[in-house]
């Protein structure tokens, strides 16, 4: 018979589940952009396995598309795994137009993106969330001198 299959699924702990994990990587992430996708990426404090969450809005279409999109969009990071960065967030937003692709075809953009976020989680940290130096308070607001 051979050697057992290992398991293809996408763990509880490859998840991310909590609003406030949603809400770290959106607001201090890297970002990539496709035309169906834009990819946030977050290291994660504790350097552990690589977590993906995804986030489909009703612009997307209807709860069907939706999900349809989520499911797909999951099939891809579970097949891809090992080409994330170890030890980072991931947060893929949707965008109109990714329902009408086969899985193929969106795995297909999201290999052509990996290079680029790969380095864009291993390089500087976003200009848009460092503190401008005019800002004396150091809340990372813009402020005027």
């Amino acid at each position: 018979m051979g050697e057992p299959r290992p398991r293809q699924t996408f763990t509880r702990a490859q998840r991310l589940r909590r609003r406030p994990d949603f809400l770290r990587v959106q607001e201090g992430g890297a970002r990539v952009t496709t035309r169906h996708l834009l990819i946030l990426i977050a290291p994660r404090p504790d350097d552990s396995t690589t977590r993906f969450g995804v986030v489909a809005s009703r612009k997307v279409g209807c709860a069907v598309q939706r999900n349809r999109a989520k499911r797909l969009l999951r099939e891809v990071f579970r097949r891809n795994v090992a080409s994330f960065p170890r030890g980072v967030d991931v947060v893929v937003i949707v965008r109109p137009g990714v329902d009408e692709l086969a899985c193929a075809e969106l795995e297909a953009e999201m290999q052509a993106v990996l290079p680029l976020v790969r380095k864009r989680a291993s390089g500087k940290p976003n200009p848009s969330t460092q503190a401008d130096p005019r800002n004396r308070s150091g809340d990372g607001r813009k402020g005027s001198p």
